[in-house]
């Protein structure tokens, strides 16, 4: 049997190379200026150009720099500030590490909904929206019956109140 790939794998994939790719090459020029005295002074030579700068980098370097991470490089090189590296790098692990922000998914009903019902229904929008979901669950008696749900911009009227207006709407038009 099969297994397909969802998105989700995929996207999860490119960003572990990316981030693998950043934190290794990244690290490599940290080492670097961490054994280097003579490197360090170089890259600290104000007459020297940044070109010149990457290009010294670039030579003693084990492995290329990808373009993005030399344009990275060579920012910190003209804002003087390469001697930040080990605390950027602690920094961007940080960020690149922490757990996805969990959406809300506000769900409001007439009715207060049972415990059966809450977990039925969590079930589902599990199912549709994904595993990162944080509920609230909210009566407001003025949609007479059913349910509205919000899962960040994506809205489901499930209402009477809401299937009355559009109703309206449509003897209106």
């Amino acid at each position: 049997m099969s297994v397909q790939a969802r998105p989700k794998d995929y996207a999860a994939a490119i960003y572990d190379l990316a981030f693998e790719t950043w934190t290794r090459q990244l690290g490599s020029v940290q080492k670097a200026l961490r054994t280097d005295a003579a490197l360090r002074a170089a890259l600290e030579d104000p007459a020297a150009s940044t070109q010149e700068k990457l290009e010294r980098l670039g030579q003693d370097l084990p492995e290329r720099l990808g373009g993005d991470v030399r344009k990275f490089v060579g920012t910190l090189l003209e804002a003087g500030q390469l001697n930040q590296l080990d605390a950027i790098l602690v920094e961007f692990e940080q960020l690149a590490r922490r757990e996805p922000e969990r959406r809300l998914a506000r769900v409001t009903s007439a009715v207060p909904l049972t415990a059966d019902e809450q977990a039925a229904l969590r079930a589902r929008l599990v199912d549709r929206f994904g595993a990162d979901l944080e509920f609230q669950f909210e009566v407001n008696p003025a949609l007479i019956g059913g349910v509205h749900l919000r899962v960040g911009d994506q809205v489901i009227d499930g209402s009477v109140a809401g299937k009355l207006a559009a109703l309206r709407d449509q003897l209106a038009a």
